[in-house]
């Protein structure tokens, strides 16, 4: 069965049921963090602030990674740790729901065949933020990332490429590809909720992009992610 980009009524669908399945000590925030009261809870780990234009949504995480070759940004805790800076226990279908609550659009994932097209989707900005000797201090995201070639911390816009659902062979059940692990990817994966708009191998050999060790906090600080659509430019005027 070809993959497809899922729906938001599909998603929030199967969010709906999972949620109530999980145990009620699980949606508990990280300690010391406490939300604002206008970040709407849409599970654990994640928030969707309805009040900021524009609209955000807020992923908590945890760095996991400062030195060495990338092809994460962000991925899901207990899986590809060893290839991304962050990690985080929210889930992929709430963390593409809670994009498409901001107004974010799907595109598509990178697709290879019958030739090679780069991810698409709403442009979106990623800024981190935490604790710092008692302080609250935040970046862009991307300082983190460097082009290792070209010698400069990336300046490309991650884009809601949307990841895909496909069925699985054995049990016929609908699978969400991100839940495999690939939330914010610097590798070009079809599984990707967020990838970059460009061609980026995840072939070992091939990796450009490397953590940008001096920028990124230490091993173990809690981290917010917050994302929101880049605003369109104005149109010039005539």
């Amino acid at each position: 069965m070809s993959p497809l980009i899922p729906s938001l009524a599909l998603l929030l669908a199967t969010v709906a049921q999972e949620a109530s399945e999980k145990p009620r000590a699980e949606a508990a925030p990280a300690a010391g963090f406490q939300a604002p009261k206008e970040w709407k809870p849409l599970g654990p780990h994640l928030w969707f602030d309805p009040t900021s234009e524009p609209k955000r949504l807020i992923v908590e995480a945890r760095i996991v990674l400062r030195e060495g070759p990338l092809e994460h940004l962000l991925c899901l805790k207990g899986t590809k740790e060893h290839e991304a800076v962050l990690a985080t226990a929210a889930a992929p279908k709430q963390i593409h729901a809670g994009l498409l609550l901001t107004g974010a659009e799907v595109g598509h994932p990178v697709r290879f065949r019958p030739k090679f097209e780069p991810p698409s989707g709403s442009p979106i900005v990623i800024t981190a933020r935490w604790d710092k000797d008692g302080k609250t201090v935040e970046a862009d995201a991307r300082a983190w990332i460097k082009d290792d070639k070209a010698g400069k911390e990336l300046s490309l816009d991650w884009v809601f490429a949307g990841s895909t659902i496909y069925e699985d062979p054995i049990t016929k059940k609908k699978v969400y590809a991100a839940d495999e692990g690939d939330l914010i990817t610097v590798a070009n994966f079809g599984s990707s909720i967020l990838d970059l708009p460009v061609a980026s191998s995840a072939d070992n050999a091939n990796l450009f992009f490397i953590a940008n060790t001096e920028k990124i906090p230490p091993l173990g600080t809690e981290v917010r992610l917050i994302l929101a659509p880049r605003p369109s430019k104005p149109a010039k005027a005539p």
